[in-house]
């Protein structure tokens, strides 16, 4: 797995960047208005990562087939944030340096040269050491928190301090910013007592930040060059989903199809190959470059808006889709509503089998409560399969039907059970019946069910308990 994230997020990347920026080359040049060479080769760069606050979305309601296949697009969605970073500074150094740039060929030449290598390693050693430094930071946040039993305003502070400094640091000795920020993320994980400072981090990133990263972007573009470039913007985007990306997986990743475990089919390559959403990272790029103040590079953010728009326009939708029609996943929700009998139900939730131990303390539950209807709901998720619900909604009613036999010969009114099999998450399904069904008057879930933290129980409109 490794190995196969590591080929997609670098050597495909460069790849996908090379070949990038020849494409606009060309066809800026067969419609008779030839991008500067500097625009072309920041273009490749700048553009060549896929976004992971646009796929991760729409990758995590899919089920897949091959579990690797998610691991694979996720990862290099992460990964390539920070190598097309350190590309993009690459591309600067060598567009700013002395040397002899004639072609396209020629600029990714000179990356590979001792005074560019140079460079990137000051990039990689300064990003990593903060990006380590940062992450021991958040860890002592963590650990002050442990022993107390709520957070505090400064708690919120510190967190966002903590990137904005390991980047400003790295920045200010020559190392990659954006590296130190993404290692620090990469090895810390929040738990439960930064719950109110996670939210509070997600609302800023994802409320403030990125609107104003695109308000930003938004800003640089004259929009009569946006509709001067449209058919280089457009043609660009075509062809980079459609043929640059595609090159890109198949090259880094096809050999892998010949050997070793967990061998891409070509089903599995052709859905990674459609996977191309660009976003935040590269539109940041975009604005800094051009804050930078550099000469030749009109059509970069015209051309540059264009193939996020169309990368975030056309694929997220698309995506699904895809996936049934290469029969590499399927979409993780149902069709059909959830429709509940108009008297009071206790729901009794399940991933599996656990429901066997626990349906008589909840029989037991709705008989001393006066509640006359039970509700087995199933939620397979990843391991959906059909013959697998069929076969536990059998057991089921055999279990139904044993339960309520004992309730009669102790000379209690036998209870009314039924099943229900659902598509979709188990965290989803429970808040669809708590939201709208108003019948329902308490949901049992297993302790070890780790979907809903404490607060977001509390806001439930219908109470839940944890049973062993």
């Amino acid at each position: 797995m490794f190995l196969k994230i590591f080929s997609i997020s670098f050597l495909g990347l460069l790849l996908a960047a090379f070949l990038l920026s020849l494409f606009a080359s060309w066809i800026s040049g067969a419609l008779g208005r030839p991008l500067p060479l500097p625009v072309c080769l920041l273009l490749g760069a700048v553009l060549a990562s896929t976004d992971p606050a646009a796929i991760i979305p729409v990758i995590k309601r899919l089920r897949f087939h091959n579990r690797f296949l998610k691991d694979i697009i996720i990862s290099e969605s992460a990964v390539t944030d920070a190598t097309g970073t350190l590309l993009t500074l690459a591309i600067l150094s060598a567009i700013g340096s002395k040397l002899n740039i004639g072609s396209v060929i020629d600029g990714y030449r000179t990356i590979f040269s001792v005074e560019i290598g140079l460079q990137l390693g000051r990039q990689l050693i300064f990003g990593v050491l903060f990006g380590v430094c940062g992450y021991f930071l958040l860890e002592m946040l963590t650990g002050l928190r442990t022993n107390q039993s709520r957070e505090h305003e400064a708690d919120s502070a510190f967190f966002l301090f903590i990137p904005i400094i390991i980047f400003t640091l790295a920045l200010a000795l020559g190392g990659s910013g954006y590296l130190a920020a993404f290692i620090a993320g990469l090895m810390f994980n929040l738990n439960e007592n930064l719950y109110e400072t996670e939210r509070f981090f997600n609302h800023i990133i994802d409320g403030f930040f990125k609107p104003a990263i695109f308000l930003l972007l938004g800003a640089q573009v004259d929009l009569h060059q946006m509709f001067d470039f449209a058919l280089i913007g457009i043609a660009t985007s075509i062809v980079f989903m459609g043929i640059v990306r595609p090159l890109s997986v198949f090259i880094s990743l096809g050999p892998f199809a010949f050997f070793g475990k967990g061998r891409p089919t070509l089903a599995d390559l052709l859905f990674i190959s459609f996977i191309r959403e660009t976003g935040a990272i590269p539109a940041v790029l975009l604005v800094t470059i051009v804050s930078m103040g550099l000469p030749d590079l009109e059509g970069l953010v015209a051309v540059g808006m264009w193939v996020i728009l169309l990368t975030l326009l056309v694929e997220p939708p698309l995506t699904p889709w895809m996936a049934h029609k290469l029969k590499v996943a399927m979409a993780m929700s149902d069709d059909t509503d959830i429709t509940i009998a108009e008297v009071p139900t206790v729901v009794l939730t399940t991933r599996g089998y656990s429901w066997v131990e626990r349906l008589p303390k909840v029989v037991t539950w709705a008989k001393d409560h006066g509640v006359g209807r039970i509700l087995l709901l199933l939620c397979l998720e990843n391991k959906y399969d059909l013959a697998v619900a069929h076969g536990i909604e059998l057991s089921a009613q055999e279990k139904f039907a044993a339960l309520n036999h004992d309730l009669c010969a102790a000379g209690h009114n036998p209870l009314n059970l039924s099943f229900l099999s659902r598509k979709g998450f188990l965290e989803q399904n429970i808040r669809e019946l708590a939201k709208h069904e108003k019948h329902i008057v308490a949901i049992f879930v297993g302790r070890k069910m780790l979907d809903f933290r404490l607060a977001e129980i509390k806001m439930l409109p219908v109470p839940m308990y944890f049973i062993e």
